[in-house]
């Protein structure tokens, strides 16, 4: 036990070196972007990038958890996959191409013939880097990783805002994803010692395919359930609709990245290890939710009563519109924190197909939330609806991983959710009573800095009553 928190302290430090680095650079992009760039422009790029994942996915053919999972894989096993996906890829990679004349005719717009070939380079990189990441990750190399990854996003960013101020329009977006890709798949095949062996075996694929199958099941119901959204705004309200959308959801990534995106590329390569060790892997579970619910929670009662100085601040008085949706899609940002877990206890149980089916049943819920949505006429109401959605999916998605990936029941998570909840109310009301009492802020940027500093205030001394701080501490500290 002491060993795997070793590990996981260590991989979670050099995963937020990477990620906070990558959050702090992305937001300063996002920021001078969306000062030269309209919600327009954001809209059109979002429409094809929600097609992007579902292109890059079918590539992987869920190859990479399997990698990582499976013990039994030699060099020949590793280079024939590899060649396997390079093939896919490419192959992929045209048919994207192509699917842009079929998105120029569903939005009428031609653009789109342009940017999806273009975007088409991303997805034969981001496939082709598959088994490189897979070894690092395997081998838990997150430091190499993410300093690599780090300085690429930094190179890309920088490229894309040059680009914009030039007047490249939805180019720059293009060019600040798809230059650290390229440079991603450089870094990775050259650190992870990646061998080309002669041949190609087929039973390579074989040995994974039990495995990739389940994880493939489960990307592709779970990519219609979080893009569907964005597919029909961007149909039915517009580009500047599905801007604004965007840029609200977008907004809900970043805890994502600060918190999950440091601890589940962790988790399954750890305790893969263990999988047949239940009590083992509940139990170090169980610290890793109280730990997010701690920070998720109350930083989601935060972001709904600061939605609208966060965004007029951050992006600039033409984002009005994603104000409302983004306050309600806030509320339940810790349910999107915690969720992000899941799949990596499923993997390290290797419970894949419990996932595929999780995966289903979540899918057919988000589906129904989103068409109601849109029935109701505008992207506020869509994001009201899709918030109480959330919440649904995840007391399934728990119920479903509590019994069959952890051997316990649904309580084994609520009695970890109670105390942030109950820990969130005072710094929410404290935030609160200043404006509350009429008291009118000069400026966004003045209403932010007052109400972090008596949420943080208040908060803290809340933890510290409950000695939760301690915990967090014990958690984070080194041995």
């Amino acid at each position: 036990m002491q060993e795997i928190r070793k590990q996981l302290k260590t991989g979670v430090i050099f995963m937020a070196i990477g990620q906070y680095s990558g959050v702090i650079s992305n937001l300063v992009v996002n920021m001078i972007l969306s000062r030269i760039l309209s919600p327009t422009d954001y809209g059109v790029l979002n429409i094809v990038l929600v097609f992007l994942p579902f292109f890059q996915m079918i590539s992987e053919l869920g190859i990479g958890p399997a990698i990582i999972q499976n013990r039994d894989l030699d060099e020949n096993d590793l280079s024939s996959l590899f060649k396997l996906l390079t093939i896919v890829s490419l192959l992929i990679g045209i048919i994207f191409g192509f699917f842009g004349f079929i998105l120029s005719w569903f939005y009428d717009n031609s653009i789109y013939i342009p940017i999806a070939w273009l975007l088409s380079i991303n997805i034969i990189f981001s496939i082709m880097a598959v088994v490189p990441t897979s070894i690092l990750t395997k081998n838990q190399q997150f430091k190499a990783m993410n300093l690599a990854s780090l300085l690429n996003y930094v190179l890309g960013s920088f490229l894309g805002v040059i680009s914009a101020f030039y007047g490249f329009g939805v180019y720059s977006l293009i060019i600040n994803s798809t230059i650290p890709v390229v440079l991603n798949f450089l870094c990775y095949l050259r650190l992870s010692k990646f061998h080309f062996v002669s041949g190609y075996k087929k039973s390579s694929f074989l040995k994974v395919r039990h495995f990739s199958s389940n994880q493939f099941g489960f990307g592709l119901v779970n990519y219609f359930s979080r893009n569907l959204d964005n597919i029909l705004v961007g149909k039915f309200f517009g580009a500047e609709a599905l801007g604004n959308y965007g840029k609200s959801y977008q907004m809900l990534t970043y805890p994502n990245t600060i918190l999950t995106n440091i601890i589940t590329p962790v988790i399954q390569p750890i305790l893969a290890r263990h999988q047949d060790n239940v009590p083992l892997i509940r139990n170090v579970y169980s610290k890793v939710l109280r730990l997010l619910l701690l920070i998720g929670v109350p930083l989601s009662f935060f972001l709904c009563i600061n939605a609208s100085p966060l965004i007029i601040f951050l992006f600039g008085n033409q984002w009005n519109s994603a104000i409302a949706p983004f306050r309600f899609l806030s509320i339940v940002v810790w349910t999107q924190i915690v969720g992000a877990t899941n799949g990596s206890i499923f993997q390290a149980r290797d419970k894949t197909k419990y996932l595929f089916r999780t995966g289903i049943c979540s899918t057919v819920l988000i589906v129904s939330g989103i068409f109601f949505g849109i029935f109701l006429g505008n992207i506020s109401k869509l994001a009201m609806v899709l918030s109480i959605v959330f919440f649904i999916n995840f007391l399934f998605s728990f119920w479903m991983l509590s019994r069959f990936a952890l051997n316990t029941n649904l309580w084994f998570v609520i009695k970890i959710l109670i105390k942030p909840f109950l820990l969130s109310i005072l710094p929410t009301a404290a935030s609160l009573a200043w404006i509350i009492f009429g008291i009118n802020p000069s400026s966004n940027f003045f209403q932010l800095v007052i109400n972090t500093f008596i949420f943080g205030i208040v908060f803290l001394i809340e933890t510290w009553r409950t000695g939760d701080i301690k915990f967090v501490m014990n958690f984070i500290k080194k041995e």
